[in-house]
């Protein structure tokens, strides 16, 4: 008698987002083919197909998913990995005829503006704003928003290009510096909103979001002023259970008013004055690994496998949705002093203690000696990050700490950088 072994579904990811270490584990069930500028990433060894192109491109993703299936490499499934594709998902999901969200919803998803004027339009309590075409038409509306303020490109992501407005004499640097950033002439200007961040993530089944993990988001404000630098997420919230319920509860009124009733989604949220508001939603994973490898760290969830299954039209097993326990976990990005690199110790040393679970390097190649370290303006311009865990929030913190203590990256002085 012949036996005949069952092929693997096969999914598609249109971007890695520095996360493909968890491809190691889809591997097992899944025939994996990857669209990305680049192959490097630890657990891209894992894929069955990679092309080269711009994961974020519409265009460029939407040729490489079609010389895929031209090659037969037949996808079933199409998703972003960690990384706002959300759009190019959506472009391939309709050409193949494969489960995702509608182009329309995917672009109000991404472009902030649109974003910004449906929760308005919806009474989805979030910050104030208002679009500016130019410098001239960012002097008039400012007034409408009032000082302080943020400036945001309407297409980017990871705080790039956000830049802290406190006075109008600042304007027209902060301006420039957003605009740089992107292409477009356009900004998004909005109100600043005082708080403790958090990041909400799940997934909508028929229109219910099932919260899968939260997480308090960690600046340093007054440091890297007037840039936004997240250093990383603690996990669990110091949140009430009230709170928790509010944060899952906007969320998912959220994702409603874009559109979103099925898939994945990732919000990052705000506490101001004992309200939770919306300052962004969009249809992915939160990441680097953040969905992926920390939320399963500290509960138990694999967000992921349900989202898979979902868009394979498979039952859904909702115990990879359901939180199993509560342990603590910190992501925490490693910053060096600016100046040349002249020394890095302590990276095998760390790999012996409490708590320790992954160091990556926000770049590749890695930095090395002789490296020019510049004073960062967004989380990903830090050296590197820790992944790090704990029996509870406090144990994690403390661990956290030492690890990061035990991680020197020596740097000389250089006047040019300061």
């Amino acid at each position: 008698m012949r036996c005949y072994k069952l092929r693997k579904r096969r999914i598609l990811f249109c971007g890695n987002g520095n996360s493909a270490e968890i491809l190691k584990d889809l591997n097992k069930d899944y025939e994996i083919y990857m669209i990305a500028e680049f192959k490097h990433d630890i657990g891209m060894q894992y894929i069955t197909k990679f092309v080269r192109a711009d994961p974020i491109d519409p265009k460029s993703a939407l040729e490489a998913a079609c010389y895929l299936y031209e090659k037969g490499y037949e996808f079933e499934a199409v998703f972003s990995l960690c990384i706002d594709t959300a759009i190019s998902v959506s472009i391939i999901a309709e050409h193949f005829n494969l489960f995702g969200i509608p182009y329309e919803v995917a672009v109000n998803s991404t472009i902030k503006s649109n974003r910004s004027k449906i929760f308005e339009e919806n009474n989805i309590p979030s910050p104030k704003y208002r679009i500016v075409n130019s410098y001239a038409e960012l002097l008039e509306r400012a007034i409408d928003v009032e000082f302080p303020l943020v400036l945001k490109p309407i297409n980017l992501y990871g705080s790039i290009g956000v830049v802290l407005v406190e006075s109008k004499q600042d304007l027209y640097e902060a301006y420039k510096y957003c605009t740089n950033a992107t292409n477009e002439k356009s900004v998004i200007v909005n109100e600043y909103l005082k708080g403790t961040e958090y990041s909400s993530e799940g997934l909508m089944i028929d229109g219910k979001f099932h919260l899968t993990g939260l997480s308090e988001r960690v600046f340093h404000y007054e440091k890297y002023k007037p840039h936004f630098v997240e250093v990383g997420d603690i996990i669990p919230t110091l949140l009430a259970d009230q709170e928790k319920r509010m944060c899952s509860k906007v969320t998912e009124e959220a994702a409603l008013a874009l559109g979103i009733k099925n898939g994945i989604v990732k919000g990052d949220l705000i506490l101001h004055n004992k309200q939770i508001k919306v300052l962004e939603i969009t249809p992915r994973l939160g990441g680097p690994r953040f969905g992926t490898e920390m939320i399963p760290l500290s509960n138990g969830t694999n967000i992921l496998r349900a989202a898979i299954q979902q868009a394979l039209h498979e039952e859904i097993d909702y115990n990879y949705l359901n939180p199993k326990y509560e342990k603590g976990m910190v992501n925490r990005t490693i910053f060096a002093q600016p100046g040349i690199i002249t020394n890095i110790e302590g990276l095998e040393e760390i790999k012996n203690l409490p708590g320790y679970y992954d160091f990556k390097w926000w770049k590749f190649p890695p930095y090395s000696v002789g490296d020019i370290v510049k004073k960062p303006r967004n989380m990903a311009e830090g050296i590197g990050y820790i992944i790090v865990t704990g029996k509870d929030r406090k144990e994690a913190s403390k661990n956290a700490n030492l690890i990061e203590q035990t991680i020197r990256i020596i740097t000389t002085k250089n006047e040019v950088l300061k």
